[in-house]
């Protein structure tokens, strides 16, 4: 008990004999500490209330409230994920129906379809009056031309890309006239539909060219997609929001196209 009463009463002590100003800022700091403890707690509920909703207007409030938020930069990665841009913009379309470009792709990337729900839209579409040819989870021009017909009669925007809400419409419109199928695990999806791309040398030395433009060294350009090729390709997809297989889809190659100037 004595031990722990003679630091208090040192305490004690120099708080009485120091001056009244070196109290006061003594004072200020505790003070300023405190608010700063607050301020960061509040920071914290206002974004888990912004990913708890996961919308763009949700995380655009919280950046409007912290700018220079604790989690500003997880925020604003939310928002590209979301197809939005990171600045506030309200002229832009919803996230559930995005306006026309990369950003459209990157939505529905960001839903990690698998090949068994990529097959299953591909018949509900069908089913609905829009056919895509062969149900096969490969979704080339002749499913997204049905896509966007889709949309145009659902008074979307027509980008041929879906979002979630998108997705969920579908399969509420054609009922259940479309059985749901397994799933099959969603990385050997990756690996599967770039080997039924059938990717030639000159394509691989194209795709090696491409990434190392766009800054993702493949350490050589010799059309063998070996581990630095991966490697790069994980970089790249994960920097845009996609998982990151290190394998390459259709719908990437376009992307990965595009990005670097067509």
């Amino acid at each position: 008990m004595r031990v722990l009463t003679l630091p208090m009463v040192l305490v004690a002590s120099l708080a009485g004999a120091a001056p009244v100003q070196a109290q006061t800022d003594l004072g200020d700091v505790v003070s300023g500490i405190a608010q700063s403890l607050i301020t960061q707690e509040l920071d914290k509920k206002a974004y888990l209330e912004a990913q708890r909703l996961n919308t763009v207007r949700g995380y655009r409030n919280y950046l409007a409230q912290y700018p220079k938020g604790i989690y500003r930069v997880n925020a604003e990665r939310a928002l590209v994920a979301l197809g939005a841009s990171v600045g506030p913009d309200p002229g832009r379309p919803d996230p559930g129906n995005p306006a026309v470009g990369s950003n459209a792709a990157q939505v529905e990337a960001s839903l990690g379809l698998s090949r068994t729900q990529r097959e299953r839209i591909q018949r509900q579409l069908t089913v609905l009056g829009f056919p895509t040819g062969v149900a096969d989870g490969l979704w080339g021009s002749k499913t997204r031309g049905a896509i966007i017909q889709w949309q145009k009669k659902n008074k979307l925007t027509a980008t041929g890309y879906v979002t979630a809400r998108q997705v969920n419409l579908l399969a509420e419109q054609s009922g259940g006239s479309v059985s749901p199928t397994p799933e099959e695990p969603s990385a050997g999806n990756d690996q599967l539909e770039e080997r039924l791309l059938s990717l030639t040398s000159a394509e691989r030395y194209e795709v090696q060219r491409r990434l190392t433009a766009l800054g993702y060294n493949t350490y050589g350009v010799d059309g063998s997609f070996g581990s630095n090729t991966r490697r790069a390709m994980a970089s790249w997809q994960r920097d845009e929001g996609l998982r990151a297989s290190g394998y390459l889809t259709a719908d990437q190659l376009r992307l990965l196209r595009r990005q670097s100037g067509g």
